[in-house]
């Protein structure tokens, strides 16, 4: 019965992608946002791989049906991509742990960054068609969330090897509610999910051109990603959040009508919050010292440590934070290393693969946006370059940067999108990407 899953999120995103590449990439999404809910429901093997099975969709998809004339960013793209890909790929034949495991990290480390060379080939009708399936989504999550709040955890997630964390994240309003999760695997699924929403319906709800039907989906999709990011009680999604506005505001010269939006997103999250005390776990953030043993679990000294002792990694699946299937735990190593993206790519890749996804984040975020909210330079993509720069800025607090389902699709998306401006750099984008009168 669980093959049925990963069959038909591979055959709906195929269809998607057949249609067109905006309506591809809502599938595939799509599939991960229901893809917490059905692996807790349909505990097995097959599930666990079925937004696995959606990328493929995608990919074969563009494969038989290629799309996009323009190919402005792809070249130096595919350069960047064979090595962040090339090396692992080397790594993961070399004999040092059981070797399903090492398939298991490999495609936590590498199977979605091709989303990056297709998002480039988006065009402003995929940008508008995913703005309105992402509204759509995000309505259906808070939909659930809802049901959830109301209802508890128990009534949608049984409590399994699947949806352990769930059932530990229960330190809401004095320990005594759970977390949200809507329709994901984790509270900061759903918030991280909403959080990176925001680019394609902030752009579809302020920019030129856009049609009333749209523009008004799309500030319902914004209320709903907001209610989201406070119901799931996560509180990284709101630093974030709060760190990427700062960003967006000062690439813009602090241009006033993005310091209005940004107000407007703050008060709007204030309001929802003082409705329930349930709303409001994020205001412990004022406890430095709890905050400060997180980020020293995370980042000390111990990671330069770790940089000395393993030059050329610990094997693939060797690190904390690799997402070891609960069918495979049994074949797993000794975890090395720290709640750390960036040590998660050293004790798996060594010095070679950090060096270079620190070489490539450097190119793709030494170019900000224009200082002023030029044509080929939407508020959308400023916020995408925001977020960017902030998720992996604090990617030292963490792990998950290039697995968590499906924020990792939403911030490759992104980052592919950055590729395409930055490479282009004309105001054509404008009419070609972002903007535009889809």
């Amino acid at each position: 019965m669980d093959a049925v899953f990963p069959a038909a999120a591979f055959l709906i995103v195929l269809l998607g992608t057949q249609r067109s590449l905006g309506l591809g990439f809502v599938t595939l999404i799509g599939a991960g946002y229901f893809n917490g809910i059905i692996r807790a429901n349909y505990l097995g093997i097959f599930t666990t791989f079925m937004f696995d099975c959606a990328v493929l969709g995608l990919y074969v998809g563009c494969l038989i049906f290629p799309r996009g004339n323009d190919h402005a960013g792809i070249g130096v793209a595919n350069k960047w991509t064979v090595v962040l890909i090339g090396w692992p790929l080397i790594l993961s034949l070399l004999p040092v742990n059981d070797f399903l495991i090492q398939l298991v990290a490999l495609r936590a480390t590498v199977w979605f960054l091709p989303v990056m060379l297709i998002a480039i080939r988006l065009t402003s009708a995929d940008l508008a068609t995913l703005a309105r399936g992402l509204a759509l989504l995000n309505l259906i999550a808070l939909a659930v969330g809802i049901y959830i709040y109301f209802n508890g955890v128990q009534s949608l997630y049984p409590e399994n090897a699947v949806t352990q964390i769930i059932y530990l994240s229960k330190d809401v309003a004095g320990h005594d509610y759970y977390r949200i999760p809507a329709t994901f695997l984790s509270a900061h699924a759903y918030g991280g999910a909403m959080l990176f929403t925001l680019p394609f319906l902030l752009d579809r709800a302020f920019g030129s051109g856009v049609q009333t039907f749209d523009r008004s989906l799309a500030v319902v999709g914004i209320v709903a990603a907001i209610v989201g990011i406070l119901m799931c009680a996560a509180r990284q999604p709101i630093v974030t959040f709060s760190i990427a506005t700062l960003i967006t505001w000062a690439c813009t010269r602090f241009n006033p009508m993005v310091g209005l939006v940004a107000i407007g997103l703050v008060v709007a999250g204030v309001v929802f919050s003082l409705a329930d005390e349930r709303l409001q776990r994020a205001s412990n953030l004022e406890d430095t010292e709890a905050v400060s043993e997180r980020v020293s679990g995370s980042a000390n000294d111990s990671f330069l440590e770790l940089i000395v002792e393993h030059p050329t990694g610990a094997g693939m699946g060797s690190s904390v934070g690799t997402s070891i299937p609960f069918f495979l735990s049994n074949r797993a190593p000794e975890a090395v290393g720290l709640e750390n993206e960036f040590c998660r790519i050293l004790i798996d890749q060594g010095w070679i693969g950090l060096a270079a996804w620190l070489a490539f984040l450097v190119w793709l975020l030494s170019k900000p946006p224009a200082l002023k909210l030029q044509a080929r330079w939407g508020l959308g993509v400023v916020l995408m370059y925001a977020l960017t720069l902030t998720n992996w800025a604090t990617s030292f607090i963490g792990t998950g940067t290039l697995s968590a389902i499906p924020m990792s699709t939403l911030l490759l998306l992104q980052m592919g999108v950055l590729i395409r401006v930055r490479e282009t750099n004309t105001p054509k984008l404008a009419t070609s990407s972002f903007g535009g009168s889809n």
